[in-house]
């Protein structure tokens, strides 16, 4: 398992690292399997060189598996932060806290260096005849293994929140969201949170000496093989071909002034008047109701607003501040009166309503539908039907 999660894992580097699209987007994804790739390779090489005594060289290939792991967290989530950029991909700038596991990771491998040969000549160290600077390579390798828990838990939290964030933009810009919402990386979330969970049991078993108090899986190598493999696999498989979900696909000079209207807290600096957020709302209905722009499948807040000739900015403040709604579930509200109505006058299908009405799919428009009108369509069809 761990030769094959190395093949897979270096050729996704090489891939990304050749990919000219995108750059920002996939350079710290190729990064990411770049820092696996050094995981999975020291493995192999301690197994196959594997003896009872320890040498400085392994050693040193321990310390950089350990510090290629602790940069691993940061890197995936500098990924889904630029992937969830919008108005094209932006230029990640991190905090400089974000740095630590890098410089830990660099002061760990030089720390290794500066350990004498003679340590080495027994197959056993003596902790107790070793000085502070001797030690020190040593508490850094004990303590990279517990920071790595904890890295994993604030970047495991700071993805949740980046994506909470990206759904509820996600519904403001898009009218059908399924194919951007980015569910593989909830399912990465929800491993590595069972990876985490793991982790930590194993941690205070062996710091209370309850080893033998808990079961075998928390402290399994093979548990954690399995949840690397699958991790790995999981973003080889998604993560090459996503694409943003928030690119605008011909940003204009509008674009541009919407984002710098918008930079500071929502709607301070709109010049939009309450009379005009009428005038636009009426636009809005007269769009939905004249000319069934909703029927559009993939129809989005920059094609509404280009429909009626408004800024895509005044729009979206018209429907949240006026009408009250977000654009997802105001378009998909139109959607679903539309299907009630073509349920009641006509004989169609379900399935071809669902496609007249502009859903993408039978599930979406049984959830907007259920969320709508606290029933199924075949229930209220049967009901109307009943009563007429």
């Amino acid at each position: 398992m761990t030769l094959f999660q190395l093949g897979v894992t270096m050729f996704c580097a090489n891939l990304l690292l050749l990919n000219r699209n995108h750059r920002a987007l996939f350079l710290p994804l190729a990064l990411f399997f770049v820092a696996e790739s050094i995981v999975g390779a020291t493995d192999l090489l301690i197994e196959f060189t594997g003896s009872d005594q320890l040498t400085k060289r392994e050693l040193l290939w321990i310390g950089l598996a350990a510090s290629a792991s602790v940069c691993e967290p940061f890197l995936f989530w500098s990924y889904v932060k630029v992937l969830t950029s919008e108005n094209g991909v932006e230029k990640l700038r991190p905090r400089g806290w974000h740095y630590l596991p890098f410089i830990l990771a660099v002061l760990t491998v030089l720390s290794v260096f500066s350990l004498p040969n003679v340590l080495f000549e027994t197959p056993d160290i003596d902790i107790e005849s070793l000085n502070l600077l001797q030690l020190l390579p040593i508490l850094f390798l004990e303590f990279l293994d517990f920071f790595f828990q904890i890295m994993v838990l604030i970047y495991l939290w700071l993805i949740i929140n980046q994506l909470r964030t990206y759904t509820n933009r996600l519904k403001d810009l898009f009218a059908t969201t399924e194919d951007r919402e980015l569910l593989w990386v909830w399912w990465i979330a929800f491993v590595v949170g069972i990876y985490l969970v793991l982790g930590v049991v194993g941690t205070l078993a062996s710091f209370f000496a309850l080893e033998n108090s808990i079961h075998p899986i928390f402290e399994s190598d093979y548990a954690n093989s399995l949840a690397s493999f699958a991790i790995v696999w999981i973003i080889a498989l998604w993560g090459l071909r996503q694409q943003p979900g928030l690119i605008r696909e011909q940003p204009t000079f509008e674009a541009i002034a919407e984002k710098e209207e918008a930079s500071g807290p929502k709607y301070e600096r709109s010049a939009l008047t309450e009379d005009r957020a009428k005038r636009i709302a009426s636009k809005i209905e007269r769009a939905m109701s004249n000319d069934l722009v909703y029927r559009d499948p993939n129809l989005s807040l920059w094609d509404l607003a280009k429909h009626i000739g408004v800024t895509s900015a005044y729009v979206s403040q018209t429907l949240n501040t006026t009408i009250g709604s977000n654009f997802f579930d105001y378009i998909n509200s139109w959607r679903v009166r539309d299907a009630v109505e073509q349920l009641q006058n006509s004989d169609e299908t379900i399935l071809v309503i669902t496609y007249d009405v502009g859903f993408n799919s039978r599930s979406s428009f049984y959830k907007a539908f259920k969320r709508e009108m606290a029933t199924t369509p075949s229930e209220l069809r049967t009901k109307l039907r009943a009563q007429s």
